[in-house]
């Protein structure tokens, strides 16, 4: 299982990072729509400093050979359209998610606290056979002690911190595709 232990000095916070969810060019479908989301996820800088170990856990996907086999299959459609990371988002997201739990399996008992954050909305709801998550119709969460925010929703600028680390990684990603997750622990 891909993953690094990091440094807390290697997540970079930047609260402009929150504001890429929605923009003039860009709108996130989840901006507005849910407690883990903006407007409403918090700037997470001070409550990520509270922890006092930090797992960065990713998978990789041969987005190369994803491409040739769907050029295959669907001729006409764009190189662009097939790269487009919204048609692969649940088959990645799915198998982030079994990567962290896996991670958590094996070290759960070695901590008292643990802080997840994920790639993508969270789907604690639609996991659990609720249809949507309750931010849409005024309800509070349904699990606000288990609620999994996106990496960026809470500020934390992904792209400079897999950057700055020594990854074995191709970013940003041409052949190989990634999706992150972050594991705070204390």
């Amino acid at each position: 299982m891909p993953f690094q232990q990091i440094n807390l000095e290697d997540i970079i916070f930047d609260p402009d990072v929150q504001k890429l969810c929605i923009s003039e060019n860009f709108k996130c479908p989840n901006y507005n729509h849910s407690w883990a989301c903006p407007p409403e996820a918090p700037y997470m800088k001070g409550e990520v400093s509270k922890y006092s170990k930090f797992f960065l856990v990713y998978i990789k996907f041969d987005l190369a050979s994803y491409v040739k086999k769907q050029k295959q299959k669907y001729p006409y459609r764009s190189e662009q359209s097939i790269r487009n990371r919204f048609y692969m988002k649940n088959i990645l997201r799915d198998d982030l998610e079994k990567k962290i739990d896996s991670f958590l399996e094996k070290y759960n008992n070695d901590f008292e606290e643990k802080l997840i954050f994920w790639d993508g909305h969270c789907r604690l709801c639609e996991k659990r056979d609720y249809q949507k998550c309750t931010y849409d119709d005024g309800d509070p969460c349904r699990f606000p002690n288990q609620i999994r925010y996106s990496m960026e929703s809470v500020g934390i600028d992904v792209t400079k911190m897999v950057n700055n680390l020594d990854l074995d990684i191709e970013w940003p990603p041409v052949n190989y595709l990634y999706r992150f997750g972050l594991i705070c622990l204390k």
